[in-house]
Formats: C-alpha cells, structure tokens, sequence
C-alpha cells in the first residue's frame, strides 16, 4: 500500500518536441490539457520499474476555471487527478482522487527563478501545507528526448511521512521529469512518450 501511494503521488504530482527556451509568457500552456492527450512515464521506485500512462479524459466547466481529468493506472487501480491552468499557474484539484481544498498552485506564472510559495490546503477534513520553490530551468534529457524545462521543488508531509519532490515543466509538453522522496523512499520518473492533440 505505501508503494502504490507513493507511486501514485509521484505519476501525478504533477507531459514530442524539439528542444525549446522555457517562455516567460503567461500564457504558454506548461501542462497542454486537451482531451485525448497522453504521457508515458518510466517510474523507479523501491527496486521496482514501471511504465505508468496518463490520459486526459474529460474537461469541466468549474466555476471560470476548465478543469481537466487525468486518469492513471498504477499497479492494477486507476486513479483520477483533476488539474488546470490559467495565466498564474497550474493548479491541482484533486490529489489521489481525494479533493484539495483550495487547489495547489503546482507551477507558479510567470517564471520567477528563486520565488518560493506556501500552499495551505484540506484534503479529506485533514489541514495540509506544502512549501515550493521554482529552483532553476535547466536542460534534461529523458527517453523521449532533449526538454529544457523549469525545476520547481515540493516539501510537504502527507499521511504522517515526509514527502519532497522536484518536477521538471517544459513549455507545451508538460511534466518531462519528476526525483521524489517519499518516507526515505526515492525514486525517479522520466517521460518516455507523450502524444499530444493539436
């Protein structure tokens, strides 16, 4: 149970280009949320190696905001993460299929290198805070290619265990890397194909 928790946090904590310059516009989409859109991702975790796919499933009209669904299959379960964005970031609805009251800014906009930020938030009746940073861009390549994306890091407690993790945003791709520490657990997930709706 805590390796699928886990895995599940890191699939979806928050997806193929030529390399390109990590834009400061606001409204470059760093998460493309189109019906239809998918990533593949090569995940290790305590000694063990996945691929784990994400597929956007659904849009809603919430309030102003046009929420995205993402459902994931980890381990035999599928798990659905709601996620939007608009011009001050991306933000995540849901977290393991469990609503986030308010949503966690994930990717704060325009890109600030150094800026940090402090999510306070509910998740089943239970009071939660996370602290990110936008730490750097930086080139990375992965096995679906060369990305230049910008690093944000997450610390955070979740379930009584510690919980840190960096995350990799290229500009209209999405999530091209993730390094996460769950519990004294680390591990890795690399994009390994994304196909994206024009």
């Amino acid at each position: 149970m805590r390796i699928r928790t886990a895995l599940s946090i890191a699939a979806l904590t928050f997806l193929v280009l030529a390399p390109q310059a990590v834009c400061q516009d606001a409204k470059v989409e760093f998460m493309p949320l189109k019906v239809g859109n998918a990533w593949t991702y090569k995940v290790e975790f305590g000694g063990q190696n996945l691929s784990i796919t994400q597929k956007v499933t659904k849009i809603e009209k919430k309030g102003t905001e046009e929420v995205a669904s993402i459902d994931s299959e980890i381990m035999g379960q599928t798990i659905t993460e709601q996620t939007s964005q608009n011009a001050k970031g991306v933000f995540r609805h849901s977290f393991q299929g469990m609503a986030v009251d308010p949503p966690i800014q994930a990717l704060r906009l325009p890109v600030k290198k150094g800026e940090s930020w402090d999510a306070e938030f509910t998740i089943m009746g239970q009071k939660m805070k996370a602290t990110m940073k936008t730490e750097a861009e930086e080139e990375v390549t992965v096995p679906a290619g060369k990305y230049k994306g910008v690093i944000v890091s997450m610390d955070m407690e979740f379930m009584g265990q510690k919980m840190s993790a960096k995350s990799w945003f290229a500009p209209k791709v999405g999530i091209v890397k993730q390094t996460f520490d769950f519990g004294g657990i680390s591990g890795t997930s690399e994009l390994e194909k994304v196909e994206l709706n024009k």
